[in-house]
């Protein structure tokens, strides 16, 4: 039976932009279904009682830049300790991969355009402009996906995947969980490839 992977994030999370594309192939490997979950981080966050629970001190802050940097080196990709628009109203991103769902569209690409937009690209994501370009650099319809981003049954999605993030316990972005298993972070895919690849045999 094919695996899915529950993948909770924050379109604009350095860590998910870090781990987004090695989940993506590994999914791809274990032939799992990837089940996108935009979620609005500051509502989590909220729910715990904290503005962010890794970052209360500069020390954390300053671990995240260096750790950020190790990783961006062993994955390939370009990120700023700092982008230009970081951090970012996440709410018309998380509505827009949602809208490209509905729209049948590539929620693949539209993710990643969304991180990559903040990481490497100096883009601001909560503005329909500068993500419009963002979605119609990688050739997908900008006006439709904007426009169904705003409909009232993709808001009241985008709340239900917020409330289901914090249901389910979900406290950091990259989490990913397989059959009832949380794995938070992108340096967690190797055990979650563990788990699947074991089920596929």
């Amino acid at each position: 039976m094919r695996k899915t992977i529950d993948y909770f994030f924050s379109p604009a999370s350095g860590f998910t932009y870090l781990g987004h594309q090695a989940l993506m192939s590994l999914a791809a490997e274990a032939g799992a279904m990837v089940r996108f979950h935009p979620m609005d981080i500051r509502k989590v966050y909220a729910e715990m009682g904290t503005t962010h629970p890794l970052e209360q001190c500069e020390a954390r802050q300053s671990y995240r830049i260096e750790d950020q940097r190790r990783w961006a080196r062993l994955r390939g990709l370009r990120m700023p300790p700092n982008p230009a628009h970081h951090p970012v109203d996440v709410r018309l991103p998380c509505r827009v991969i949602l809208a490209t769902g509905r729209l049948g569209l590539d929620q693949d690409a539209v993710t990643l355009a969304c991180l990559r937009g903040v990481w490497a690209e100096g883009r601001n994501i909560s503005d329909p402009g500068d993500l419009g370009e963002a979605l119609r650099q990688i050739d997908l319809p900008a006006y439709d996906i904007l426009h169904e981003a705003e409909s009232e049954d993709v808001r009241d999605e985008a709340d239900a995947v917020t409330q289901s993030a914090i249901e389910a316990e979900i406290f950091g972005s990259p989490t990913y969980v397989v059959d009832g298993e949380r794995f938070w972070g992108q340096d967690r895919i190797e055990f979650m490839r563990e788990k699947l690849l074991k089920a596929a045999a």
